[in-house]
This record gives structure tokens, sequence and C-alpha cells, in this order.
């Protein structure tokens, strides 16, 4: 089991290089413990399950996310709900950025996977404020029939979701070459407990 955790932790960790403090328009994923973040990390067949776009709000900084609806959460919380509290901070571009997060609020979730009929699960709401709002495309979205629907096309079939329908999974944004990984100093911090517990 520690081997898991701690090829997890590599994972969620390739691409760091430096120092930064999170700001509005920032992607942050993480693993989630849901029957929805299940279905996306069997589909990508990646830990990668789980993910939201940091927004200000009254001067905190929140992660607009889809639970049971499209809804903010402070991001201290959001980092907590992650398992084992793990979690990776990605940035399309240093120019500051503001998101319109308010159309997006109480959005319902989107059990269907269909892309814009203003439902939403958690890597289209992301791939969505990106397109629509700043004009950046992270990735390309595929038909789940490309995906490992292994074991799932009976779940699959029950939300009328069909093969060639077009989606985008948690880890097909975490994998964007538009995308640039960074550590916050807590990070760091935590990476060197993590390892002087594991040296002794």
């Amino acid at each position: 089991m520690k081997k898991i955790y701690y090829a997890l932790l590599l994972l969620l960790c390739i691409g760091c290089s430096n120092t930064k403090t999170p700001r509005e328009g920032d992607i942050i994923f993480q693993t989630a413990n849901n029957e929805q973040s299940a279905l996306l990390g069997h589909l990508s067949q990646s830990p990668i399950t789980h993910c939201g776009v940091i927004v200000e709000h009254d001067s905190t900084l929140c992660v607009l996310h889809v639970d049971n609806t499209v809804r903010l959460t402070p991001l201290h919380t959001f980092i907590r709900h992650g398992a084992k509290g793990e979690y990776t901070l990605m940035r399309a571009t240093d120019k500051d950025v503001k998101i319109d997060y308010k159309k997006y609020m109480l959005a319902e979730y989107d059990q269907q996977m269909l892309m814009g009929n203003n439902r939403y699960y958690s890597s289209e709401l992301v791939y969505d404020i990106y397109k629509n709002d700043l004009g950046i495309e992270l990735c390309q979205p595929r038909p789940i029939g490309e995906y490992n629907i292994n074991g799932v096309v009976e779940v699959l079939q029950a939300r009328y979701i069909k093969p060639h329908q077009p989606i985008v999974t948690p880890a097909d944004l975490y994998n964007s070459e538009i995308l640039k990984s960074y550590k916050t100093t807590e990070q760091v911090e935590k990476e060197k407990l993590i390892k002087k517990k594991h040296n002794q």
C-alpha cells in the first residue's frame, strides 16, 4: 500500500518546478472518492478523478466545482476532501484572469455527461470555462468509446451514454500541454516531512 501511495504522490507532482501562490483561474486536481469520480477514473485509467477552477469570492480563494450542483468550496476545504489531502495545482497563463463564476452557480450535475446542455460534470465545467470564457481549449474531447469502457458498459447504458458521445476527463485536462504544474510552499514542506519519515 505504501508503494501505491508514493507512486500516486509522484504522479500528482510531475511537472512541478517552482513555488507559487494559488490565484484565480488556476486548476486544482485531486483523487476524489465518489461514484462519478470512480467512473471517470475507470474510463481514463488514472488516479486524477476530480478537478475545479480556483476563483476569488469575498476576498477568499474558493474552488468552483461540481458536486450535486456547481458550487463554491473554500480552497482549504476542497483540499481536505481529496484522498490523503493530495492535490496538484496547474496554471495556463501568467496573465491575471477573472472568471464570471456566478453564471455557472447551481447548474445541475450531468449524469449523462452530455456536452453543451448547461449541466456539468467536473472536467466538463473546467473545459467549458477555459474554452468559452478564456478562449483556451485545453484538450480535444474524445468519443467515450475510445476510453476504457470494459466493465462499465452497463453503467453507461443505464445513463444513456452512447459510445460516440464526446467527453473530457480530469486526466485529459491534467495531461494538457497548455497547463504547467506548480507547488505551494505548503506542499513543499509536506513533501519534505513525508520524505524524512520515509527515510527513518
